[in-house]
């Protein structure tokens, strides 16, 4: 049996030995009167390690996590900070926030956040969600709806850690840790696997994976930076280029509303969030402002200085 064979035996068994002790917990608790928890738990551990791809994979994963908390989210880590790639329940009581509104979302890592603490620490983060300091920054991109307990997991592709997985409670509603950390877990192995998996699903005989079409925005593989690449370094020296990158960003995960802005001359009205927190990472690493104002105008706007009316420039 070659090496890749012996692996994929080994994480398939230990799939197979997670699903076994479910099921023999669901046989518990049903004989206890109780079982929905371990129900939902088992069907979506069945759910993620069985998707077929990396959307449905991540889906299923913030749906069954959704089902243990009141809202859950997934940021990737690129660079040096946090992008929202999705989430689940975000829309709650007045917050105006859909749950696709998280692709606009980023934080800096700069930033004392709970994100940054566990990116750093490599673990887990569950209690006060104003223990540090700069967590404000996250609920108001929330909605303004501060939470009464948070969960936040490393989520580690590869072995090492490359996004964050969100979840909270809200209004006295319960968070259930241990069940998210399961999920987790889970969605960690089943993405490390999925490659392989769909190899052999597919029976195609190639070194390249190569997932079913998706756009740029959509794709958890292609934006996470694997654990062989080295991540782009940012120079705080050179503003044209920090300028650059962090405008290309907002277009990369806003391409649809970008060309959508751009036609109807409602750059700034249709992404102005974005912008003005676009705005603030440049200013948390350069000062001078005009090379970021030049790339909204000629690379957000696309030439179009017009489309950015309402945006108050300083510089240009």
């Amino acid at each position: 049996m070659s090496d890749k064979d012996n692996l994929i035996s080994k994480i398939e068994n230990t799939k197979s030995g997670i699903l076994q002790e479910l099921e023999e917990l669901k046989k518990l608790s049903s004989s206890l009167g109780g079982g929905q928890t371990i129900d939902d738990l088992y069907s979506f551990v069945k759910k993620i390690s069985s998707s077929v791809n990396q959307i449905n994979l991540i889906s299923n994963l913030l749906r069954g996590i959704n089902l243990f908390c009141s809202r859950a989210a997934i940021f990737l880590l690129r660079d040096d900070k946090l992008v929202g790639w999705g989430g689940s329940g975000i829309m709650d009581g007045e917050s105006p926030m859909r749950d696709s509104d998280l692709k606009k979302i980023f934080f800096s890592l700069s930033a004392d956040t709970v994100f940054k603490d566990v990116l750093e620490q490599k673990s887990p983060y569950n209690g006060d969600p104003q223990k540090h300091k700069d967590n404000h920054l996250i609920y108001s991109r929330f909605g303004n709806i501060t939470p009464d307990s948070i969960l936040v997991i490393p989520f580690f592709v590869k072995g090492k850690p490359q996004a964050v997985v969100y979840a909270d409670a809200l209004s006295g509603a319960s968070l259930g840790v241990k069940e998210i950390e399961i999920i987790s877990i889970v969605g960690e192995m089943s993405l490390d696997l999925l490659p392989i998996r769909q190899r052999i699903i597919t029976k195609v005989k190639t070194q390249e994976y190569q997932d079913e079409p998706q756009s740029k925005s959509d794709s958890f593989e292609k934006v996470v930076v694997s654990a062989e690449s080295k991540p782009i370094e940012i120079k705080e020296s050179d503003p044209e280029r920090l300028a650059r990158v962090i405008v290309n960003d907002m277009i990369l995960y806003n391409k649809q509303q970008v060309e959508d802005a751009r036609a109807g001359k409602r750059v700034y009205d249709e992404l102005k969030g974005t912008i003005l927190q676009s705005k603030e990472l440049y200013l948390s690493k350069h000062k001078n402002l005009r090379p970021f104002e030049v790339q909204l105008v000629e690379t957000l706007a696309d030439g179009d200085r017009e489309a950015l009316n309402g945006y108050n420039f300083e510089t240009i």
